[in-house]
């Protein structure tokens, strides 16, 4: 590509996030090299790894600008660290255990520049479980192009300059909630977000490092969190009082019931308390606007 047409196309950095997980890393790496918009950085935010992912990511890619965190900071932990390390206008998220299609960056791109106030680009995700189950050119199988009240985190395109209005993601959620979080954000500050199913990603289903209770847990937790913080008042005193009832049934109907007691002991007055702290409610039509739409 000429420098002339780099210059009409802006820079976007694509940051995938990893935690112990070396060998598919790669794969996400070699994705995002792969792609057919070529103005990109590639930047590998690593979170606290023990094995040897970042030794491998620099043998192979040695352009690679990787950024090493001391400990498992949590995926908006870690994707907050890596934002001051990308140097585009646009940031690509991927995460590490995802295979891009190589046209997903520029399908996202022309996405973003041709409609208003949009925040957010996000994309279509399919499983595999072996490298073979992957179609042979990672298949667009649609193209559809729509509004939408919320994005994959592992899967999305934003630009740079909503985290001015917005900010970044809650530091202390370690998993699950962090794009309902934003979501609330976006539409509190008039951004759109835009689904585009030709934004395609193969995601590699695994148990590796894993603790699904746990997340599940945390999640449940941080939507509180996210209530207390952002809803309208009338929505914040629903949510928060019928938590108990909707969560506890939710954790006995999956298996984890007296753990989910153990935490709600723990911790529900203290993120009520947390909350609270950090309240800035959204508008009822910013609100109004992610309850609208069906997920």
């Amino acid at each position: 590509m000429t420098s002339e047409n780099l210059y009409n196309k802006p820079l976007v950095s694509i940051q995938i996030l990893n935690w112990n997980r070396a060998e598919e890393t790669q794969m996400a790496i070699a994705s995002a090299y792969k792609q057919t918009y070529e103005n990109i950085e590639v930047v590998l935010v690593d979170n606290g790894s023990t094995d040897n992912s970042i030794e491998l990511s620099k043998q192979n890619f040695p352009d690679l600008n990787i950024i090493s965190l001391d400990k498992n900071h949590g995926c908006p932990g870690g994707r907050n660290r890596g934002i001051a390390s990308c140097n585009g206008d646009y940031i690509f998220y991927l995460d590490n255990d995802g295979v891009l299609h190589e046209e997903a960056v520029e399908n996202a791109i022309k996405t973003i520049l041709h409609y208003d106030n949009v925040g957010v680009v996000t994309g279509t995700i399919y499983d595999f479980k072996n490298v073979s189950e992957i179609d042979a050119q990672c298949k667009i199988r649609s193209k559809k192009v729509y509004e939408y009240n919320n994005f994959q985190g592992g899967i999305c395109m934003h630009h740079k300059s909503i985290y001015e209005t917005t900010g970044l993601y809650p530091e202390h959620f370690m998993y699950g909630a962090e794009e309902m979080y934003l979501t609330y954000k976006l539409f509190d500050n008039d951004y759109k977000i835009i689904k585009n199913e030709s934004v395609v990603l193969w995601h590699k289903k695994s148990e590796i490092a894993r603790n699904r209770v746990g997340e599940q847990l945390g999640s449940y937790f941080n939507k509180l969190y996210v209530a207390i913080v952002l809803y309208p008042l009338m929505p914040m005193l629903i949510f928060a009082t019928g938590f108990v009832v909707r969560y506890n049934y939710y954790a006995f109907k999956k298996g984890f019931g007296m753990q989910f007691l153990n935490k709600l002991s723990r911790d529900y007055f203290t993120t009520i308390k947390k909350g609270l702290k950090a309240r800035q409610p959204v508008s009822l039509n910013a609100y109004y606007k992610v309850k609208e739409f069906k997920i």
